[in-house]
């Protein structure tokens, strides 16, 4: 009798394993975009590497507000964010604090959170300016008239000015959430925000 139930609760530990082949085609397909990403890391030798990631962090919080083509859509957003491995990845966490429009729509969307993880590259560095591109996964926790996945493609454009030799920064950043048309209707998320960094 012991017997079967160690047998019982071994055969329920392997079920309870997370099964791959078993999560939804987008959270694969995001999975995969950034393990391909973190495979293509050239690999570097860096004395801070001794004193482990975090040696280069940054923290980001700010405000921002939600755009559309050609106006405004009435959204605050406020951003928080973390940067590993001298901003080469980002964590972020965003707020929707009210409702959006969008074009006839007076109610686009209800206040909502809003995740990301992304793989950031600096293209540009002219002192004490630098310009960013990101890309990576975003999680929404609301499907709404905007998207209709909860499972996103974020993208990243930003402008960063470093205000002193102690790692205080502006970063001025252009975000778009979107599922690149796996799902239709996809109108996407955009906005700015301004944050200060330390």
């Amino acid at each position: 009798m012991q017997g079967a139930a160690v047998a019982r609760s071994d055969d329920h530990a392997v079920s309870a394993r997370p099964d791959f082949e078993k999560l939804p085609t987008r959270a694969r397909l995001t999975l995969i975009c950034v393990a391909a990403l973190a495979a293509f890391e050239p690999g570097t030798t860096r004395a801070e590497d001794s004193i482990g990631l975090c040696a280069r962090c940054n923290v980001l919080v700010g405000a921002g507000t939600t755009y559309r083509l050609f106006g405004w859509s009435d959204g605050v957003v406020v951003p928080v964010a973390l940067e590993l491995d001298e901003s080469r990845w980002e964590l972020g966490a965003f707020r929707m604090t009210n409702a959006q429009r969008y074009r006839e729509n007076d109610h686009a969307t209800n206040p909502y959170w809003g995740f990301t993880a992304m793989r950031r590259w600096q293209v540009l560095h002219r002192s004490p300016g630098r310009l960013y591109f990101g890309f990576g996964a975003n999680y929404r926790s609301e499907i709404d008239y905007l998207e209709t996945t909860r499972w996103n493609f974020a993208y990243l454009v930003a402008a960063r000015f470093d205000l002193d030799s102690h790692g205080r920064l502006l970063e001025l950043g252009i975000h778009h959430w979107s599922n690149f048309w796996i799902k239709q209707p996809n109108r996407g998320q955009d906005f700015l925000t301004l944050s200060f960094g330390f």
